[in-house]
């Protein structure tokens, strides 16, 4: 299980218990998921020069491993982000949903290597609390 975070929200979050899942139900709706990349000194990024996954009509949602590498693909040695954020909220351009970067992905679910283990286990309710729900099958 791999926690992944709203692209807009760093308070909203789901835990994805299927590595292979590419959407994630929250409140009732089906999101996409997108890689959430990190340098090695830690910094995040969405685009290095044109956006991981794609924008918009090209965006193509990830399963963890296919995030994992388009990450690499972009910049050698980096990764999902795997620290748990020091910001709340809306904070922009923080990982581990690098918020406000581009490409559009603040819709959807951001991939991290974040294990779920420590998080609440109730699923979400869409009101802005922190939750943790099960990736689809």
């Amino acid at each position: 299980c791999r926690v992944a975070y709203r692209g807009s929200n760093l308070d909203t979050y789901v835990g994805v218990t299927d590595p292979l899942a590419t959407t994630v139900l929250w409140n009732g709706a089906y999101k996409n998921l997108a890689p959430g990349c990190c340098k090695v000194d830690g910094t995040c990024f969405r685009k290095h020069p044109d956006c991981v996954a794609g924008k918009h009509s090209t965006f193509v949602p990830t399963d963890f491993a296919q995030a994992d590498a388009a990450c690499k693909a972009k910049i050698p040695d980096s990764a999902l982000c795997s620290t748990e954020p020091l910001a709340t909220g809306r904070a922009k351009r923080q990982p581990p949903n690098c918020r406000n970067s581009g490409c559009s992905y603040d819709s959807a679910f951001i991939w991290t290597d974040i294990p779920c283990a420590g998080y609440p286990t109730e699923a979400p309710t869409g009101t802005g609390e922190r939750r943790l729900a099960a990736g689809n099958p």
